[in-house]
Protein backbone atom coordinates (compact mmCIF):
# COMPACT_ATOMS: atom_id res chain seq x y z
CA UNK A 1 0.00 0.00 0.00
CA UNK A 2 3.26 2.05 0.86
CA UNK A 3 4.55 1.82 -2.51
CA UNK A 4 1.20 2.80 -3.77
CA UNK A 5 0.68 5.81 -2.27
CA UNK A 6 4.32 6.87 -2.88
CA UNK A 7 3.92 6.39 -7.01
CA UNK A 8 0.99 8.75 -6.53
CA UNK A 9 2.18 11.16 -5.07
CA UNK A 10 5.68 11.25 -6.97
CA UNK A 11 2.91 11.57 -10.35
CA UNK A 12 1.38 13.91 -8.80
CA UNK A 13 4.40 16.03 -8.10
CA UNK A 14 5.24 15.72 -11.29
CA UNK A 15 2.14 16.68 -13.06
CA UNK A 16 1.75 19.59 -10.63
CA UNK A 17 5.40 20.75 -11.59
CA UNK A 18 4.53 20.33 -15.39
CA UNK A 19 1.37 22.71 -14.84
CA UNK A 20 3.90 25.53 -12.84
CA UNK A 21 6.01 24.87 -15.94
CA UNK A 22 3.28 25.26 -18.36
CA UNK A 23 1.79 28.41 -16.29
CA UNK A 24 4.70 30.41 -16.55
CA UNK A 25 5.49 30.15 -19.86
CA UNK A 26 2.02 31.03 -21.30
CA UNK A 27 1.92 34.12 -19.12
CA UNK A 28 5.71 35.07 -19.90
CA UNK A 29 5.54 34.40 -24.06
CA UNK A 30 1.96 36.46 -24.96
CA UNK A 31 1.96 37.66 -28.09
CA UNK A 32 2.26 41.25 -29.09
CA UNK A 33 -0.18 42.83 -31.44
CA UNK A 34 0.43 42.68 -34.85
CA UNK A 35 -0.86 44.84 -37.64
CA UNK A 36 -1.29 43.04 -41.08
CA UNK A 37 -2.46 45.63 -44.04
CA UNK A 38 -4.14 44.02 -47.46
CA UNK A 39 -1.88 44.59 -50.32
CA UNK A 40 -2.52 44.94 -53.91
CA UNK A 41 -2.24 41.40 -54.76
CA UNK A 42 -5.48 39.49 -55.83
CA UNK A 43 -6.41 36.57 -53.48
CA UNK A 44 -9.56 34.57 -53.61
CA UNK A 45 -10.88 33.35 -50.52
CA UNK A 46 -13.04 30.05 -50.25
CA UNK A 47 -15.13 30.00 -46.78
CA UNK A 48 -15.82 25.93 -46.36
CA UNK A 49 -18.93 24.93 -44.14
CA UNK A 50 -19.69 21.96 -43.52
CA UNK A 51 -23.52 20.99 -43.32
CA UNK A 52 -24.99 18.18 -41.30
CA UNK A 53 -28.61 18.68 -39.83
CA UNK A 54 -27.89 22.85 -39.40
CA UNK A 55 -31.73 23.75 -40.14
CA UNK A 56 -31.53 25.72 -37.35
CA UNK A 57 -28.30 28.04 -37.98
CA UNK A 58 -27.16 27.69 -41.24
CA UNK A 59 -29.65 30.53 -42.74
CA UNK A 60 -28.36 32.91 -40.57
CA UNK A 61 -24.55 32.13 -41.10
CA UNK A 62 -25.31 32.25 -44.92
CA UNK A 63 -26.88 35.97 -44.30
CA UNK A 64 -23.98 37.31 -41.77
CA UNK A 65 -21.34 35.78 -43.67
CA UNK A 66 -22.70 37.31 -47.01
CA UNK A 67 -22.65 40.94 -45.64
CA UNK A 68 -18.96 40.52 -44.17
CA UNK A 69 -17.86 39.80 -48.26
CA UNK A 70 -19.86 42.30 -49.43
CA UNK A 71 -17.48 44.51 -48.01
CA UNK A 72 -13.91 42.97 -48.86
CA UNK A 73 -11.65 45.11 -50.28
CA UNK A 74 -11.69 44.74 -54.09
CA UNK A 75 -8.47 42.88 -54.52
CA UNK A 76 -10.25 39.59 -52.91
CA UNK A 77 -12.70 37.08 -55.10
CA UNK A 78 -14.92 35.61 -52.08
CA UNK A 79 -16.87 32.72 -51.97
CA UNK A 80 -18.80 30.61 -49.70
CA UNK A 81 -18.92 26.70 -50.27
CA UNK A 82 -21.42 24.65 -48.05
CA UNK A 83 -21.08 20.90 -48.36
CA UNK A 84 -24.33 19.20 -47.35
CA UNK A 85 -23.63 16.07 -45.64
CA UNK A 86 -26.35 14.09 -47.06
CA UNK A 87 -28.37 16.17 -44.45
CA UNK A 88 -31.55 14.68 -43.29
CA UNK A 89 -33.64 17.52 -42.08
CA UNK A 90 -34.15 21.60 -44.18
CA UNK A 91 -30.70 22.18 -44.61
CA UNK A 92 -30.62 21.50 -47.88
CA UNK A 93 -33.71 23.18 -48.83
CA UNK A 94 -32.93 26.40 -46.64
CA UNK A 95 -29.07 26.36 -48.79
CA UNK A 96 -31.20 26.54 -52.17
CA UNK A 97 -33.60 29.14 -50.83
CA UNK A 98 -30.80 31.56 -49.92
CA UNK A 99 -30.13 34.65 -51.93
CA UNK A 100 -26.84 35.33 -51.01
CA UNK A 101 -24.56 35.97 -54.26
CA UNK A 102 -21.75 34.32 -52.70
CA UNK A 103 -23.13 30.89 -52.15
CA UNK A 104 -22.12 27.39 -53.94
CA UNK A 105 -23.69 24.68 -52.66
CA UNK A 106 -22.21 21.03 -52.59
CA UNK A 107 -24.61 18.21 -52.13
CA UNK A 108 -23.08 14.74 -51.28
CA UNK A 109 -25.44 11.66 -51.30
CA UNK A 110 -25.20 7.93 -51.32
CA UNK A 111 -22.07 7.87 -48.94
CA UNK A 112 -21.62 7.00 -45.05
CA UNK A 113 -21.08 10.59 -43.41
CA UNK A 114 -17.18 9.79 -43.29
CA UNK A 115 -16.74 13.10 -41.31
CA UNK A 116 -15.99 16.19 -41.29
CA UNK A 117 -12.49 15.53 -43.22
CA UNK A 118 -13.43 14.19 -46.10
CA UNK A 119 -16.48 17.19 -46.00
CA UNK A 120 -13.62 19.73 -45.92
CA UNK A 121 -11.89 17.40 -48.82
CA UNK A 122 -14.78 17.32 -51.68
CA UNK A 123 -14.86 20.77 -51.15
CA UNK A 124 -11.04 21.56 -51.99
CA UNK A 125 -11.44 18.99 -55.47
CA UNK A 126 -14.48 21.28 -56.47
CA UNK A 127 -12.50 24.12 -55.60
CA UNK A 128 -9.69 22.89 -57.70
CA UNK A 129 -11.26 21.71 -60.18
CA UNK A 130 -13.80 24.02 -61.26
CA UNK A 131 -13.82 27.71 -59.40
CA UNK A 132 -10.28 27.99 -58.89
CA UNK A 133 -8.90 26.00 -62.07
CA UNK A 134 -7.09 29.12 -63.23
CA UNK A 135 -6.32 30.81 -60.16
CA UNK A 136 -2.41 30.39 -57.79
CA UNK A 137 -3.00 28.14 -55.60
CA UNK A 138 -0.53 29.99 -53.09
CA UNK A 139 -3.13 33.18 -53.38
CA UNK A 140 -5.98 30.57 -53.03
CA UNK A 141 -7.47 30.47 -49.23
CA UNK A 142 -9.48 28.02 -48.21
CA UNK A 143 -11.26 28.90 -44.62
CA UNK A 144 -13.07 26.17 -42.98
CA UNK A 145 -16.21 27.41 -41.03
CA UNK A 146 -18.15 25.65 -38.65
CA UNK A 147 -22.29 26.10 -39.74
CA UNK A 148 -22.87 28.25 -36.22
CA UNK A 149 -19.65 30.05 -37.28
CA UNK A 150 -19.43 34.22 -37.98
CA UNK A 151 -16.24 36.40 -39.19
CA UNK A 152 -16.54 39.98 -39.53
CA UNK A 153 -15.36 41.53 -42.66
CA UNK A 154 -12.12 43.38 -40.81
CA UNK A 155 -10.77 39.72 -39.46
CA UNK A 156 -11.43 38.11 -42.90
CA UNK A 157 -9.67 40.88 -44.61
CA UNK A 158 -6.22 40.46 -42.16
CA UNK A 159 -6.38 37.05 -42.71
CA UNK A 160 -5.67 37.63 -46.29
CA UNK A 161 -3.26 40.16 -45.46
CA UNK A 162 -1.01 37.81 -43.33
CA UNK A 163 -0.95 35.68 -45.65
CA UNK A 164 0.12 37.96 -48.24
CA UNK A 165 2.94 39.43 -45.99
CA UNK A 166 4.50 35.84 -45.09
CA UNK A 167 4.95 33.74 -48.28
CA UNK A 168 5.94 30.71 -46.31
CA UNK A 169 2.71 30.95 -43.99
CA UNK A 170 0.59 27.55 -44.80
CA UNK A 171 -2.03 28.02 -42.11
CA UNK A 172 -3.85 30.37 -39.73
CA UNK A 173 -5.95 29.51 -37.02
CA UNK A 174 -7.90 32.07 -35.68
CA UNK A 175 -8.77 32.90 -32.01
CA UNK A 176 -12.35 31.69 -31.01
CA UNK A 177 -14.68 33.39 -28.89
CA UNK A 178 -18.15 32.11 -27.98
CA UNK A 179 -21.30 34.71 -28.73
CA UNK A 180 -24.22 32.98 -26.54
CA UNK A 181 -23.83 32.77 -23.08
CA UNK A 182 -26.72 31.72 -21.13
CA UNK A 183 -25.25 29.82 -18.35
CA UNK A 184 -22.34 28.57 -16.13
CA UNK A 185 -21.40 26.01 -18.94
CA UNK A 186 -21.30 28.14 -22.21
CA UNK A 187 -19.35 30.75 -20.22
CA UNK A 188 -16.68 28.17 -19.23
CA UNK A 189 -16.45 27.06 -22.44
CA UNK A 190 -15.69 31.02 -23.64
CA UNK A 191 -13.20 31.21 -20.66
CA UNK A 192 -11.45 28.12 -22.09
CA UNK A 193 -11.66 29.11 -25.02
CA UNK A 194 -10.35 32.55 -24.77
CA UNK A 195 -7.98 31.75 -21.59
CA UNK A 196 -6.65 28.67 -21.77
CA UNK A 197 -6.45 27.46 -25.11
CA UNK A 198 -5.75 31.28 -26.61
CA UNK A 199 -3.05 31.55 -24.19
CA UNK A 200 -1.49 28.10 -24.75
CA UNK A 201 -1.34 28.84 -28.26
CA UNK A 202 0.26 31.94 -28.55
CA UNK A 203 2.99 29.79 -26.07
CA UNK A 204 3.56 27.82 -29.59
CA UNK A 205 3.45 30.60 -31.77
CA UNK A 206 6.47 32.40 -30.00
CA UNK A 207 7.87 28.56 -29.43
CA UNK A 208 6.96 26.38 -31.98
CA UNK A 209 3.73 26.83 -34.36
CA UNK A 210 0.06 27.15 -34.28
CA UNK A 211 -2.09 24.27 -34.10
CA UNK A 212 -5.29 24.15 -36.19
CA UNK A 213 -8.61 24.06 -34.21
CA UNK A 214 -10.93 23.81 -37.10
CA UNK A 215 -13.47 26.03 -36.68
CA UNK A 216 -11.66 29.37 -37.89
CA UNK A 217 -8.86 27.77 -39.88
CA UNK A 218 -7.42 29.34 -43.35
CA UNK A 219 -5.21 27.10 -45.41
CA UNK A 220 -3.23 27.99 -48.88
CA UNK A 221 -5.19 25.68 -51.44
CA UNK A 222 -1.94 23.76 -52.52
CA UNK A 223 -1.32 22.72 -49.06
CA UNK A 224 -4.90 21.36 -49.04
CA UNK A 225 -4.24 19.49 -52.08
CA UNK A 226 -1.13 18.19 -50.54
CA UNK A 227 -2.14 17.27 -47.43
CA UNK A 228 -5.80 16.12 -47.23
CA UNK A 229 -7.51 16.36 -44.28
CA UNK A 230 -8.03 12.75 -42.90
CA UNK A 231 -10.21 10.75 -41.09
CA UNK A 232 -9.41 11.34 -37.73
CA UNK A 233 -11.98 12.22 -34.74
CA UNK A 234 -9.96 15.51 -34.27
CA UNK A 235 -8.98 16.24 -38.14
CA UNK A 236 -7.57 19.90 -37.11
CA UNK A 237 -4.97 18.15 -34.88
CA UNK A 238 -3.84 15.46 -37.56
CA UNK A 239 -3.67 17.71 -40.22
CA UNK A 240 -1.43 19.89 -38.33
CA UNK A 241 0.67 17.12 -37.46
CA UNK A 242 0.96 16.04 -41.32
CA UNK A 243 1.68 19.52 -42.54
CA UNK A 244 4.56 19.44 -39.69
CA UNK A 245 6.10 16.23 -41.16
CA UNK A 246 5.65 17.85 -44.63
CA UNK A 247 7.91 20.63 -43.94
CA UNK A 248 9.12 23.59 -45.63
CA UNK A 249 5.90 25.71 -44.17
CA UNK A 250 4.39 27.32 -41.55
CA UNK A 251 1.68 26.51 -39.33
CA UNK A 252 0.44 30.01 -37.40
CA UNK A 253 -2.09 31.31 -34.75
CA UNK A 254 -2.92 34.89 -34.98
CA UNK A 255 -5.11 36.03 -30.93
CA UNK A 256 -6.36 39.35 -32.60
CA UNK A 257 -8.54 37.74 -35.16
CA UNK A 258 -11.44 35.77 -33.74
CA UNK A 259 -14.34 33.56 -35.16
CA UNK A 260 -18.07 33.83 -33.59
CA UNK A 261 -18.75 30.68 -32.41
CA UNK A 262 -21.96 28.79 -30.50
CA UNK A 263 -21.42 27.10 -27.22
CA UNK A 264 -22.92 23.91 -26.44
CA UNK A 265 -25.68 24.92 -23.61
CA UNK A 266 -26.59 21.53 -22.33
CA UNK A 267 -24.44 19.14 -20.33
CA UNK A 268 -24.78 15.58 -21.95
CA UNK A 269 -24.11 17.30 -25.63
CA UNK A 270 -21.07 18.91 -24.32
CA UNK A 271 -19.58 15.64 -23.01
CA UNK A 272 -20.52 14.19 -25.76
CA UNK A 273 -18.43 16.14 -27.51
CA UNK A 274 -15.25 16.28 -25.50
CA UNK A 275 -15.03 12.91 -25.55
CA UNK A 276 -14.77 13.09 -29.50
CA UNK A 277 -12.42 15.66 -29.36
CA UNK A 278 -10.54 13.40 -26.62
CA UNK A 279 -10.94 9.89 -28.57
CA UNK A 280 -9.46 11.88 -31.53
CA UNK A 281 -6.09 12.62 -29.66
CA UNK A 282 -6.10 8.87 -28.95
CA UNK A 283 -6.31 8.27 -32.89
CA UNK A 284 -3.74 10.94 -33.23
CA UNK A 285 -0.74 8.70 -30.84
CA UNK A 286 -0.13 7.18 -34.21
CA UNK A 287 1.67 10.03 -35.21
CA UNK A 288 4.21 10.18 -32.38
CA UNK A 289 7.26 8.52 -33.54
CA UNK A 290 7.10 9.78 -36.60
CA UNK A 291 6.63 13.29 -34.93
CA UNK A 292 10.47 12.56 -32.79
CA UNK A 293 11.87 11.42 -35.53
CA UNK A 294 11.39 14.68 -37.66
CA UNK A 295 14.46 16.98 -37.35
CA UNK A 296 11.76 19.87 -39.26
CA UNK A 297 10.25 20.22 -35.32
CA UNK A 298 12.11 22.26 -32.60
CA UNK A 299 12.33 20.25 -29.03
CA UNK A 300 9.59 22.40 -27.45
CA UNK A 301 6.87 21.14 -30.75
CA UNK A 302 7.98 17.86 -30.07
CA UNK A 303 7.01 17.99 -25.99
CA UNK A 304 3.73 20.10 -26.57
CA UNK A 305 2.63 18.36 -28.38
CA UNK A 306 3.38 14.67 -26.98
CA UNK A 307 1.92 15.85 -23.14
CA UNK A 308 -1.35 17.12 -25.52
CA UNK A 309 -1.98 13.85 -27.34
CA UNK A 310 -1.07 11.80 -24.26
CA UNK A 311 -3.51 13.38 -22.20
CA UNK A 312 -6.16 11.10 -22.53
CA UNK A 313 -3.46 8.25 -20.80
CA UNK A 314 -2.52 10.97 -18.16
CA UNK A 315 -6.04 11.79 -17.93
CA UNK A 316 -6.76 8.84 -16.60
CA UNK A 317 -4.17 8.40 -14.32
CA UNK A 318 -3.30 11.62 -12.90
CA UNK A 319 -7.22 12.46 -11.41
CA UNK A 320 -6.37 8.86 -9.34
CA UNK A 321 -3.34 9.48 -8.24
CA UNK A 322 -3.93 13.38 -6.56
CA UNK A 323 -6.92 12.26 -5.38
CA UNK A 324 -4.61 9.54 -3.48
CA UNK A 325 -2.32 12.43 -2.81
CA UNK A 326 -5.09 14.49 -1.70
CA UNK A 327 -6.59 12.20 0.87
CA UNK A 328 -3.09 10.80 2.15
CA UNK A 329 -2.16 14.77 3.10
CA UNK A 330 -5.58 15.34 4.22
CA UNK A 331 -5.77 12.68 7.24
CA UNK A 332 -2.10 12.79 8.02
CA UNK A 333 -2.45 16.51 8.58
CA UNK A 334 -4.92 16.08 10.60
CA UNK A 335 -3.37 13.16 12.58
CA UNK A 336 -0.08 14.77 12.83
CA UNK A 337 -1.10 18.96 12.47
CA UNK A 338 1.56 20.02 15.72
CA UNK A 339 4.59 17.92 14.13
CA UNK A 340 3.62 16.81 10.24
CA UNK A 341 4.75 18.85 7.18
CA UNK A 342 1.16 17.72 5.60
CA UNK A 343 -0.52 20.66 6.49
CA UNK A 344 2.42 22.92 4.66
CA UNK A 345 1.84 21.39 1.62
CA UNK A 346 -2.16 21.16 1.18
CA UNK A 347 -1.28 25.03 2.18
CA UNK A 348 0.84 25.20 -0.67
CA UNK A 349 -1.28 23.67 -2.88
CA UNK A 350 -4.18 26.29 -2.45
CA UNK A 351 -1.71 29.34 -2.48
CA UNK A 352 -0.51 27.60 -6.12
CA UNK A 353 -3.89 27.03 -7.24
CA UNK A 354 -5.62 30.32 -6.24
CA UNK A 355 -2.21 32.13 -7.83
CA UNK A 356 -2.89 30.21 -11.24
CA UNK A 357 -6.49 31.13 -11.25
CA UNK A 358 -5.48 35.22 -10.54
CA UNK A 359 -2.93 34.54 -13.49
CA UNK A 360 -5.56 32.96 -15.65
CA UNK A 361 -7.84 35.58 -15.20
CA UNK A 362 -5.35 37.98 -16.14
CA UNK A 363 -5.07 36.19 -19.69
CA UNK A 364 -8.68 35.94 -20.04
CA UNK A 365 -9.57 39.86 -19.55
CA UNK A 366 -6.35 40.63 -22.09
CA UNK A 367 -7.55 38.51 -24.82
CA UNK A 368 -10.90 39.35 -24.06
CA UNK A 369 -9.89 43.04 -24.19
CA UNK A 370 -7.55 42.21 -27.95
CA UNK A 371 -10.77 41.14 -29.65
CA UNK A 372 -13.03 44.23 -28.09
CA UNK A 373 -15.18 41.84 -25.84
CA UNK A 374 -13.99 43.33 -22.69
CA UNK A 375 -14.23 41.72 -19.46
CA UNK A 376 -13.60 43.03 -15.66
CA UNK A 377 -11.20 41.63 -13.62
CA UNK A 378 -13.15 40.65 -10.84
CA UNK A 379 -15.56 38.43 -12.72
CA UNK A 380 -12.63 37.20 -14.97
CA UNK A 381 -11.77 35.50 -11.50
CA UNK A 382 -14.89 34.58 -10.82
CA UNK A 383 -14.90 32.37 -14.00
CA UNK A 384 -11.43 31.76 -13.50
CA UNK A 385 -12.10 29.98 -9.67
CA UNK A 386 -15.44 28.56 -11.12
CA UNK A 387 -13.62 26.69 -13.78
CA UNK A 388 -11.98 24.41 -12.20
CA UNK A 389 -15.50 22.75 -11.62
CA UNK A 390 -15.73 22.27 -15.00
CA UNK A 391 -12.47 20.49 -15.39
CA UNK A 392 -13.73 18.19 -13.24
CA UNK A 393 -16.27 17.43 -15.68
CA UNK A 394 -14.08 17.14 -18.43
CA UNK A 395 -11.97 14.81 -16.32
CA UNK A 396 -13.97 12.47 -16.97
CA UNK A 397 -14.31 12.08 -20.92
CA UNK A 398 -10.61 10.42 -21.15
CA UNK A 399 -12.13 7.21 -19.72
CA UNK A 400 -15.07 7.09 -22.14
CA UNK A 401 -13.06 8.24 -24.88
CA UNK A 402 -10.17 5.49 -24.17
CA UNK A 403 -13.36 3.26 -23.69
CA UNK A 404 -14.67 3.77 -27.42
CA UNK A 405 -11.83 3.33 -28.91
CA UNK A 406 -10.44 -0.01 -27.18
CA UNK A 407 -13.88 -0.75 -28.64
CA UNK A 408 -13.71 -0.03 -32.09
CA UNK A 409 -16.57 2.68 -31.88
CA UNK A 410 -15.13 5.51 -34.24
CA UNK A 411 -18.40 6.96 -35.47
CA UNK A 412 -18.74 11.07 -35.32
CA UNK A 413 -20.61 12.34 -32.62
CA UNK A 414 -21.57 15.53 -34.41
CA UNK A 415 -22.66 18.75 -31.96
CA UNK A 416 -26.11 20.47 -32.69
CA UNK A 417 -26.41 23.81 -33.05
CA UNK A 418 -29.25 26.13 -32.59
CA UNK A 419 -31.68 24.37 -30.67
CA UNK A 420 -32.36 27.80 -28.83
CA UNK A 421 -33.39 31.26 -29.15
CA UNK A 422 -31.05 34.35 -28.44
CA UNK A 423 -29.33 37.91 -29.27
CA UNK A 424 -25.84 37.94 -30.32
CA UNK A 425 -23.81 41.03 -30.54
CA UNK A 426 -20.78 41.43 -32.61
CA UNK A 427 -18.73 43.86 -31.07
CA UNK A 428 -16.74 44.58 -34.45
CA UNK A 429 -19.92 45.51 -36.48
CA UNK A 430 -22.12 46.81 -33.75
CA UNK A 431 -24.89 44.93 -35.27
CA UNK A 432 -27.66 42.82 -33.19
CA UNK A 433 -29.18 39.48 -34.40
CA UNK A 434 -32.12 38.06 -32.63
CA UNK A 435 -32.56 34.00 -34.12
Amino acid sequence: MMIIIRVAIMISVVFYLYFIINLLLINHYREPIQSYEKGPTPYELFLVIPVLNEEHVISRTITQLTESLEQLPPTVHAQIIAVDDDSTDHSLLLLTQSSSRFLQILHRTGNQRAGKGAVLNTAVQYIHKTLALKSDPQRTIVGVLDADAFMNTADLTRVLAHFEQEPQLAMIQTSVNIYNQPNWLTKMQNFEFMGVNNATQQLRNRLGQGIASGNGQFVRLDLALQNPWGNSLLEDLEFTLRTWLLGGTRTAFDHTLVVQQEAVEQLRPFFRQRVRWCQGAVQCMRYLPALWRSGRLNHFQKLDTTFWILMPISGCIVPLTSLITLVVLVSRSLQHWQVGWHHLAIGTLLVIAFSACLVLAALYQRNCAVVKQPVGFLDALKQSLTFQAFLLIISLTPYVAIYRQLRGQTGWAKTHHGVTTRVAKYPDTGLKRSY
